[in-house]
This record gives C-alpha cells, structure tokens and sequence, in this order.
C-alpha cells in the first residue's frame, strides 16, 4: 500500500515517544501490504474497525493507540487521518 500522511506519525511519536516502535512496525506492515478489499485487511489486522464514516480505526501498540485511516482498495493506497491516544480516541466519533 501507499501511505499518505506518514508525517502524523513522526509528528506523534515526538509527544509520545513509547508510540515511536509500535507505530514504525505498523507502518512497515502497510507499506508492505497488498490488500484487495477489508476482509484481506481484516486477516492482517483482526483487531481494525470499519466506521460508518468509511475510516478503517487501527489498534497500535497494544491498544495504546489508534489509528483513524482512509483505505482505497483499488488504488492500493492507505491515508492517515488522525492518530490518537486510546483516550483522545474515547472522546471522538467517527
């Protein structure tokens, strides 16, 4: 996959340095991936989410952290929305 936004996660890891492993060993998986559709996604990711809002939410760093994403399937490409705490996470509504 093609990640877009990977700048959030540099930008995260800097308040949150325990995130900086876990979400680089996400990152790796991602970009790695070839995914056709949720269920393939779901096979590598059993814990990932889909909203009503059509974001995939991501548990990172043993459910430390979350990872709000657009997934396109069909052009194999991944965009970072938001990454939180699984606090900020509690708050929002996707």
């Amino acid at each position: 996959m093609t990640v877009f936004g990977v700048a959030a996660l540099a930008e995260f890891a800097k308040t949150h340095a325990a995130a900086r492993k876990p979400l680089a060993r996400f990152l790796a998986t991602v970009e790695q991936a070839r995914w056709r559709h949720l269920a393939e996604l779901k096979a590598a990711f059993p814990a990932a989410d889909y909203t009503p809002s059509g974001l995939v939410i991501f548990n990172v760093g043993g459910n430390k952290y979350r990872l709000a994403v657009s997934v396109d399937f069909d052009q194999r490409a991944l965009a970072i929305v938001r990454v939180m705490t699984h606090a900020e996470y509690d708050k929002e509504t996707f």
